[in-house]
């Protein structure tokens, strides 16, 4: 059971993780480089591939394998002081003349983030597991919009790592998880990164903080689409996306005015019906803007052999993930379950007329990118309360990651530019096809003109009415804008 330390304790332990060399960069250099799958590395080791006896392999060996090292080496690699306050915190346990730890340790960006390992010589993966931070819980972070606000919810913390990273941006977070083991793991993280505005609450969904208003809610909630629940960390109890489409049309009324809401979730894709049409009553009066990223898509049979395959390190035998294999296929068949899409909903509370986005993306974003994500949400507000006469004052800026892409074929006269392309260079994986003329004049857009004063110039070099390329320019930056590839 881990103890939480004081702040003087929880700072050495920091200083000498880091101090030590425990970081990302080191992991990937000694367990990243392979070709064979991260836990499968891990189990090798587990039974028994040798280490040099170090500082830093000792740390590795109990916080990111879970193997015991003999105490007599380890007294000749770790200070008495660390050795005592591992043992005070129950980071490091003693076992029949080793010590070793029950729990491992995730760089998360600068924060060293506790949880259960991620393999286990003791059987298989516990029900109430308390996961590392994981892909998705790095996509989450990076969809984050890191704009300082008051109060910022975490729902399904975990270990806590989101809510201790929304800390630094946020006046006070409130980090809420039905497994009761999360309040363990959440406190003593942020302990351990000296962190105190974060107070951690246990319940189902929104129930913890109902009635109460927060200005950015951050949730990667156990959002798998199964026929029953394996792990309180990713599956749910509901039916198919239910639980997913019941947090997207609760979760509004815990936002202030202008809040927003980040959130990864999996739905449906009925026999007869699209993807789109299966979320369009998720966002019908909710009194919000909604914007929906799919990241994925998975066709039924996939996906159950995918989850299914998940399970693989609990030593089930061939035959009983055939049958649970089949036991899925059947649950979605039965519901007329075609495809499982996976992606990011962001939601901003607003009065008036709101607007709904939906759109597949074709590859991952750049990451992070939460700051594109608000710049787009900035530029649709200013876009849609400016007529075209005020845009024309405006001093518009391509951004210095922006950049124009030529591809070119061959022809009997050489080579010839077949199409260009504008791409964000960084954020969302967006291009803007443009006419050769259009992207000299993006090109323009400098800050120091208005777009009024672009215009004319243009108009002027190509013996055109002014009113029109006026009207056209206004187009086309609106065009740009509503991909983030313009600033306003």
């Amino acid at each position: 059971m881990l103890k939480c330390l004081d702040q003087e304790e929880s700072r050495e332990v920091r200083e000498f993780l880091r101090d030590s060399g425990y970081n990302t960069q080191a992991l990937k250099a000694r367990f990243g480089h392979t070709e064979i799958p991260h836990v499968h590395l891990l189990k090798l080791y587990l039974v028994g591939i040798a280490m040099e006896p170090n500082r830093l392999n000792i740390l590795f060996q109990w916080f990111w394998i879970g193997s015991p090292v003999e105490e007599a080496v380890v007294r000749e690699f770790i200070p008495e002081r660390m050795i005592e306050l591992f043992l005070k915190s129950g980071m490091v346990e003693r076992e029949g003349g080793k010590l070793t730890s029950h729990f491992r340790i995730s760089p998360f960006n600068d924060l060293p983030i506790l949880s259960d390992h991620a393999v286990s010589g003791a059987g298989p993966m516990r029900k109430d597991t308390i996961l590392w931070p994981n892909p998705t819980t790095r996509l989450c972070s990076d969809l984050t919009m890191r704009n300082p606000v008051g109060r910022t919810l975490d729902l399904g913390t975990g270990n806590g790592c989101l809510a201790l990273a929304a800390s630094r941006h946020s006046q006070s977070v409130v980090a809420t998880d039905l497994n009761a083991r999360g309040r363990e793991f959440c406190d003593f993280n942020a302990a351990l990164n000296g962190i105190t505005n974060v107070e951690f609450r246990e319940g189902n969904a929104f129930e913890p903080v109902k009635g109460e208003k927060f200005d950015l809610i951050l949730a990667n909630p156990p959002f798998f689409v199964t026929p029953s629940v394996r792990r309180v960390f990713s599956d749910n109890s509901m039916e198919l996306d239910g639980f997913c489409r019941q947090l997207v049309r609760q979760a509004p009324d815990l936002l202030n005015e202008g809040g927003y809401c980040q959130m990864l979730v999996e739905w449906v894709q009925i026999k007869g019906q699209t993807w789109q049409q299966r979320m369009d009553d998720w966002f019908d009066g909710i009194g919000c803007d909604a914007w929906v990223m799919v990241g994925y898509m998975r066709l039924s049979v996939d996906y159950a052999l995918i989850r299914v395959q998940e399970d693989r390190d609990e030593a089930n035998s061939p035959a009983a993930q055939a049958a649970l294999t089949n036991t899925w296929q059947k649950y979605f068949e039965s519901r007329d379950v075609e495809a499982i899409f996976g992606g990011m909903i962001v939601l901003r509370k607003r009065e008036g007329k709101n607007w709904v986005r939906m759109e597949e993306l074709q590859a991952m974003p750049e990451r992070p990118f939460g700051g594109f994500i608000r710049r787009i949400f900035d530029n649709r507000d200013y876009l849609a309360t400016h007529t075209d006469e005020e845009l024309l004052e405006t001093r518009p800026t391509v951004p210095a990651a922006v950049r124009l892409r030529k591809q070119f074929a061959i022809s009997p006269e050489g080579w010839k530019a077949t199409s260009i392309d504008l791409l964000p260079g960084e954020g969302l994986p967006y291009s803007l096809a443009l006419q050769p003329q259009v992207a000299d004049f993006v090109a323009l857009c400098d800050g120091k003109r208005t777009l009024g004063e672009i215009a004319d110039q243009t108009a002027a070099a190509v013996s055109v009415d002014p009113a029109v390329v006026r009207a056209e320019s206004c187009k086309i930056i609106r065009q740009v804008a509503d991909r983030g590839m313009i600033l306003l």
